[in-house]
């Protein structure tokens, strides 16, 4: 059903009341498709399942490294060392610049 939801095909638009009833028509066109497509997914498993459903592994518990560090510094590595210092400076300059163009723009004008 192709018809604008503005108008109807006559090109006069459409009145509350039968905006409405488009509206509530598109919704159950809506909810009858999606039933069906619901049973034929249902179907199709069911055809197409094989032997035993696969387990799910369970989830093992995970160890540490290092049992007397705390949870969180466990990723306090080398390199996060090393990334943190570099953004510190970064961050540290672009403030600075921020600074320097603050400074440019109210003693030049």
């Amino acid at each position: 059903m192709a018809i604008d939801d503005n108008k109807k095909g006559d090109g006069k638009p459409l009145t509350r009341e039968q905006y409405r009833k488009l509206k509530l028509q598109q919704e159950e066109d809506f909810e009858a498709r999606d039933k069906r497509r619901v049973q034929v997914e249902r179907e199709y498993a069911r055809k197409h399942q094989q032997g035993e459903p696969i387990a799910q592994p369970e989830p093992q518990p995970t160890t540490r490294a290092h049992e007397n560090v705390k949870p969180a510094e466990d990723f306090k590595t080398p390199r996060w060392h090393r990334i943190n210092r570099k953004l510190n400076w970064t961050i540290t300059i672009l403030i600075l610049l921020m600074v320097v163009v603050f400074l440019v723009l109210f003693f030049v004008n």
